[in-house]
């Protein structure tokens, strides 16, 4: 009896080796893996080909990681090439094992469903849609940083905006409002950077859609103050500015007084860094507030003309040395003595140095 070869089960016809596949009892998974990893197999050459060489760097004192942008070093036609192949092999992998099969290989892995968590349920045709214009966009940003060599000029955010707006746009005649506000809250620049910032203030729903309101607005703002190319008039920076305390306003309406004051701490270097140190919250709002007291009582000093310059001076350092032995009772001496040189330059500039 002859043994088994593998090769009795393999076609250059994928339909009729996962028939064969089939026949002989293998389960589905395996078939599926089987046949993406060989389609890959199948294009991983042609792909290649469109890749420049990547220099082998051995030597200790050489920059290893010189020239990794491979995009920059690609022809605009060797891109597009090479993303005219990837589509053709996701494609060829669909049509064999089905339109859903990388969604079910992740909830089969338990993956999140990224599509729905960013858009919302969403009908396979709307999906589709929106599917192509994800790639579309990241084609555009692709070819936009390739184009830059990933420097970042003014030009550049320029051209991100506009394609980023290209992108909503489109995304706006297939989704429902609450689709595409569930996608820029979940997915945009903005809401992504706002999490990463505001880490320590911690907002609830309604706060996080306040604040993304206003940095939406300011990024509007910004843009179209870029974007004029132009010196604004008097009466436009009036307009500007006037638009500017409008949404300020509006964002302090939204939090109140305790929570604006939290929003703003967190936001701010010298606090964000005794937070980052492990500093508990209420201790860095009583920092904040000596600080606001201390700069009071140091101006009244400083306008107070009844005074003689020595006997500011020795007031301004009596003010110091108390301020320093309370952040030291608040702090400790250490993380006291850090905060003064990080982030404390108020402190050490309430009063003239010593001659």
């Amino acid at each position: 009896v002859s043994s088994f070869q593998w090769a009795q089960l393999e076609s250059e016809d994928y339909k009729v080796y996962i028939e064969r596949l089939r026949a002989f009892g293998v389960p589905e998974a395996a078939i599926r893996d089987i046949i993406i990893a060989d389609v890959a197999k199948l294009y991983r050459p042609k792909m290649a080909a469109l890749r420049p060489a990547q220099s082998v760097r051995t030597n200790f004192w050489e920059n290893r990681f010189a020239n990794r942008n491979i995009s920059a070093n690609q022809t605009k036609e060797q891109r597009e090439q090479l993303r005219a192949l990837q589509k053709e092999q996701t494609d060829l992998v669909k049509s064999l094992l089905g339109e859903k099969v990388y969604e079910d290989m992740n909830a089969a892995a338990g993956g999140v469903d990224w599509m729905e968590r960013q858009f919302g349920p969403m009908s396979p045709e709307v999906r589709e849609k929106v599917s192509a214009m994800q790639q579309r966009y990241q084609e555009a940003t692709s070819e936009i940083y390739a184009k830059a060599n990933n420097h970042i000029d003014q030009d550049t955010q320029v051209d991100l905006r506009a394609a980023r707006k290209k992108f909503r746009d489109e995304l706006a005649t297939v989704l429902t409002p609450q689709q595409l506000e569930n996608y820029e809250l979940r997915s945009s620049d903005t809401a992504n950077n706002m999490r990463y910032q505001m880490q320590y203030f911690e907002p609830n729903e309604a706060e996080f859609r306040a604040i993304f309101k206003a940095k939406e607005a300011e990024a509007e703002l910004n843009a179209a103050r870029s974007n004029s190319g132009q010196r604004p008039s008097p009466d436009e920076l009036k307009a500007m500015q006037q638009k500017q305390k409008e949404q300020d306003d509006a964002l302090a309406a939204a939090l109140g007084p305790d929570r604006m004051k939290e929003y703003k701490l967190a936001d701010q270097y010298e606090f964000k860094n005794l937070l980052d140190g492990g500093v508990a919250k209420e201790v860095v709002f009583k920092v904040a507030d000596m600080k606001t007291e201390v700069e009071t009582a140091s101006r009244l000093i400083r306008q107070d003309q009844s005074l003689t310059p020595d006997q500011r001076t020795a007031a301004l350092r009596d003010i110091q040395r108390e301020t320093e032995k309370s952040l030291n009772d608040l702090l400790g001496e250490r993380r006291a003595r850090h905060y003064s040189r990080s982030g404390g330059s108020w402190l050490r500039n309430l009063s003239p140095p010593s001659r």
